[in-house]
This record gives C-alpha cells, structure tokens and sequence, in this order.
C-alpha cells in the first residue's frame, strides 16, 4: 500500500513532537494581511509572488493582491484565514485586529474563522456592503455575483440603511433587497475543498507548534506561531480545544498533554 500524504504529515507531527519540542516560534499578531501561502500566479501590488519557506510578504493597506491562475491564503486576526480562488482579487482596507476591514474586488474568498476574540474585528466588504463577522464559523463571498454564504457562524450585512443577520446555512445576494435563504451548506466545490485541506494541514501544525510552546513556558495569547517542521504558520489558541469549521482541532499548551 502508498503512503498517502496525510500519512507523512501525521508522521511528521508525530516525531516533531519527540524530537526537537522547542523549535516553534511566536508571531507577533500586530497587523492582519500575512501571504501565508500561494499556489500559482499570484500578484501582490501587480508583482508576482512565489513561495519560499520563511518569508511572508504582508498586503499593507490599500495595497491589492489577486490571482490569476492561482490561490492564495492570507492571515487575518489570530485564528481568522481568508483564502482566495482564482481570478479573485482583494484590497486592504485597514489592517488593524481592532479593524480589519478587507475588500473583496473580484472573484471568491472563503473566511475561515476558527476563534474571533472579543476585541478583533473582521469586515469583508464586497458590492458597496459590508459583511461584519459576528461567529467562528465559514463564510463565502463572491464579489462579481453578490452571492453570500454562511456555511457555519454568523455575520451581519450593512447595506445602506438595511441590516441583515445570516446564520449557518443561509446565503444572500449582495447589491439587492437583502433576503436570508437557505441552501445545503453540506455540499462543497473545489475552493472548498482546498480550504479544507489547507486548514487540515494548519491543524497538523498546532499540533507540535502548540506542544514547543508548552515547553518553552506557555503562550500568552491566541495568536499564530511558526511550526518549522511543516515550514508554515499554525494558530494556537490561549485556552482549551477549538474546532475549526471543518472538523479539526486546535490545541492550546494547556491541553495538549491531555
């Protein structure tokens, strides 16, 4: 039988585990807008970016990234992922945790939420609206149809004078009358997919990230820290298990040796 890849990086998070523990390293959560990852052409401010293991160029405000063929994953406020699809096109706003505000230009972005603290703010703007996140949860927008989904969480739209609450599950058409419908939130297509795999691959990092923390005398706060095993980011949380949308789990250092 192959050794599939969710084999290798199960076995990879284990053996980082029993042998360098303290290899982890903070991040400073001071701003939203890290390029975590990009897979294909992606530009930032109309320059094209490539992977290379540990450098993240950060989208400043008002500068735009967007991908042509190809995707990209940008850290938001600590436990918050927006992941764009491709031919999509997004502007920061105000890159504050107080204020995050994010444009969504062209294109589709998937938000994924695994913790929103108390005082970080995430606002996706798209069509003239406004989508405030007010739940972890999944959320999708398509700014060139003005289709919103909320496949778990919950998020208000201001649009003018008008407010509307989405909850799991329900879905809105942006720049119209807003009206909450419901659609099947368990059928997923290729972004979601790949939004999936890329949060399995973040939970498989906090594992040893989370556990390096623990030994090198606990974590402060929720934030993100660098996992060098897997060369990528993972969010560890302050306190106790946090689910992602998709399943996976986020250990804190106090829990992981539960």
């Amino acid at each position: 039988m192959k050794t599939t890849i969710r084999q290798l990086a199960v076995v990879v998070a284990v053996l980082s585990l029993a042998l360098v523990p303290a290899a982890a390293q903070n991040a400073i959560s001071a701003r939203s807008g890290m390029v975590h990852y990009v897979e294909g052409r992606v530009l930032l401010a109309d320059k094209a970016l490539e992977s290379k293991f540990g450098q993240f160029p950060e989208v400043k405000e008002k500068q735009v990234l967007r991908t042509e063929a190809g995707r990209a994953e940008i850290l938001l406020t600590p436990g918050v992922f927006l992941r764009l699809d491709e031919n999509a096109a997004i502007r920061m706003i105000t890159s504050r945790l107080i204020d995050t505000r994010v444009e969504i230009e062209g294109g589709t972005a998937m938000i994924e939420a695994v913790e929103l603290l108390k005082d970080n703010n995430v606002t996706l703007v798209a069509k003239g609206s406004a989508v405030v996140l007010r739940k972890s949860g999944l959320y999708r927008i398509n700014a060139d149809t003005g289709q919103t989904r909320v496949y778990q969480g919950e998020a208000v739209i201001e649009q003018g004078r008008d407010r509307l609450t989405l909850k799991s599950a329900q879905e809105t058409m942006l720049g119209t009358v807003l009206v909450a419908q419901k659609f099947d939130n368990k059928v997923g297509d290729p972004l979601y997919r790949w939004g999936k795999r890329r949060s399995e691959y973040m939970a498989m990092a906090n594992v040893s990230g989370s556990r390096s923390l623990l030994d090198r005398g606990g974590w402060m706060a929720s934030g993100w820290s660098f996992n060098p095993y897997f060369g990528m980011f993972t969010f560890v949380p302050y306190r106790g298990v946090l689910r992602s949308p998709y399943g996976f789990s986020y250990w804190s250092p106090r829990e992981i040796m539960r």
